[in-house]
């Protein structure tokens, strides 16, 4: 069994769950969902260290799974990261109060994502 923290990567852009998996799969447990609905699918059945979540995706869009999935109390504490290529100032504060750690701006540099990533593990170890 492995001791890497598990990361759930939700995303509808094949090309970009590629590139979450160059980056985080040496160091991380990655497991990657194409949508919303999968995530949920996925969350009922297995626990995530930390969540990495899209906003613009099809049916269930990043904002409305972000506001739902912290009112499930298994849920309430695993840190999310939003990384989107649709973001403001407006967006992330109204994010952040929705429960999400960070917000990351798509291209994802590499080294801030890692360290994103680390801080919000770091918050609730």
């Amino acid at each position: 069994m492995s001791d890497k923290k598990i990361v759930l990567a939700i995303d509808d852009n094949v090309q970009q769950l590629s590139e979450f998996k160059s980056i985080l799969t040496p160091k991380y447990d990655l497991r990657v969902v194409k949508g919303a609905s999968e995530a949920i699918v996925y969350l009922n059945r297995n626990k995530s260290d930390i969540i990495l979540l899209d906003i613009a995706m099809p049916n269930i869009d990043g904002s409305e799974f972000l506001e739902d999935i912290k009112k499930i109390p298994s849920y309430m504490d695993t840190p999310i990261i939003i990384v989107s290529g649709t973001i403001d100032q407006d967006f992330a504060q109204k994010a952040k109060s929705y429960g999400a750690f960070d917000v990351l701006q798509k291209p994802v540099n590499q080294a801030d994502l890692i360290k994103a990533i680390e801080k919000a593990l770091a918050a609730v170890d």
